[in-house]
């Protein structure tokens, strides 16, 4: 999926971002999967009074730049891997996603895959 100019400088402009926002990005999803792409677009890490949030960018196969894409905050999908241990990884997809869950695709291969602490808190929040 590719970002239109217009898109990119409006994704630029979102304070508090944590990642540079690539120009293209792939689907998150299990190969095969129905439904629309969703792509990982931004972290935001959020203030005093409003809490950290996922933005995602989804699409349509059959229309990539069609009405149905549309890049907006989804909330996390709750599974965990190894819950309650100090090896737990939350899914990090969007809620109700088709297919496997982020953590069974593998652990990080390098210190520069790993996320910033708060960007990490977004996918790991502290348990209350």
């Amino acid at each position: 999926m590719l970002f239109l100019d217009s898109e990119l400088a409006e994704l630029h402009r979102i304070e508090g971002g944590g990642f540079e926002v690539e120009s293209a990005l792939y689907c998150s999803l299990q190969a095969g999967h129905a439904g629309l792409h969703h792509a990982y677009t931004q972290g935001i890490r959020g203030t005093s009074e409003v809490p950290p949030q996922n933005l995602w960018t989804r699409w349509s196969s059959q229309d990539e730049y069609g009405p149905l894409r549309e890049t907006l905050v989804l909330p996390r999908c709750p599974a965990s891997f190894l819950e309650g241990t100090i090896a737990a990884e939350c899914c990090g997809l969007p809620l109700e996603h088709e297919g496997r869950h982020g953590f069974e695709y593998g652990p990080p291969i390098t210190e520069a895959d790993l996320l910033p602490d708060w960007l990490f808190r977004l996918f790991f929040p502290p348990e209350e």
